[in-house]
């Protein structure tokens, strides 16, 4: 149960490499975040199945997280296999959830690239902010859209720091990582039972990709000559001081 935007840690299979080091970034990134939290209330926004959203409750018995998705299957999966006594889930849409108490610590991790408006998510959640909070958020670095159709924009470092800087929120600590390309069955034609692995397929939607946008091709090619056969994430933490 795993797919090119989910992945279900306790129903994957250990012998996926690839799938494995993803979880792997995406576990990294929760570690960055539970080391950046301040105050007593968390937020944890685009929290899939809640395997995220349980780790930072766990490390932080002190702490209350609500973790939020609009997915409500996943909601249900979350509430079913990753419940904790400081952590409570809820499913709303990121742009127009609200909270009058205010979160000290916003997690925004590989959320923003999904949105139509970035802008407006990050709008509303400098209104969820406490003042003196904390937004700590991630996005990948490298060109996306050809390989991920969930994904509606591409960043830069400096495209996703201007984000927050429009609300004067600066970036501080980060967290950069690289992921290799995983090339097994990339053009594997695609089934009606669920992917053996999140890589499955990917290369026939990338060619679809280029025949419709063939000057995408370009922005790849620029990215492997800078960054070789991989994608990059980066993760910071945002704050007023």
């Amino acid at each position: 149960m795993h797919t090119l935007e989910r992945i279900y840690p306790l129903k994957m299979d250990e012998r996926l490499a690839a799938d494995q080091a993803t979880l792997d970034l995406h576990l990294q990134r929760y570690g960055f975040a539970s080391r950046a939290l301040q105050g007593q209330r968390v937020l944890d926004m685009a929290c899939g199945c809640g395997y995220g959203s349980a780790l930072l409750a766990e490390q932080h018995p002190d702490k209350q997280v609500v973790g939020i998705d609009i997915d409500p299957e996943a909601i249900a999966y979350a509430q079913a296999n990753y419940q904790r006594e400081n952590l409570r889930y809820q499913c709303a849409n990121a742009e127009t959830f609200a909270d009058d108490a205010g979160f000290d610590s916003i997690v925004s991790l590989e959320t923003i690239e999904h949105l139509p408006s970035p802008q407006r998510l990050i709008e509303n959640y400098v209104q969820l902010l406490a003042k003196g909070g904390v937004i700590i958020a991630s996005v990948p670095t490298t060109p996306t859209l050809d390989g991920n159709p969930h994904h509606l924009h591409d960043f830069s470092p400096r495209s996703f720091f201007a984000l927050f800087r429009r609300h004067d929120l600066r970036p501080g600590v980060r967290f950069e990582q690289i992921q290799r390309w995983e090339f097994s069955g990339l053009f594997k034609k695609p089934q009606k039972t669920a992917r053996e692995h999140r890589s499955e397929g990917v290369g026939n939607a990338v060619l679809a990709y280029y025949r419709s946008h063939p000057l995408y091709l370009f922005k790849r090619l620029f990215s492997i000559l800078r960054y070789g056969l991989s994608n990059r994430y980066l993760t910071c933490r945002f704050s007023a001081d």
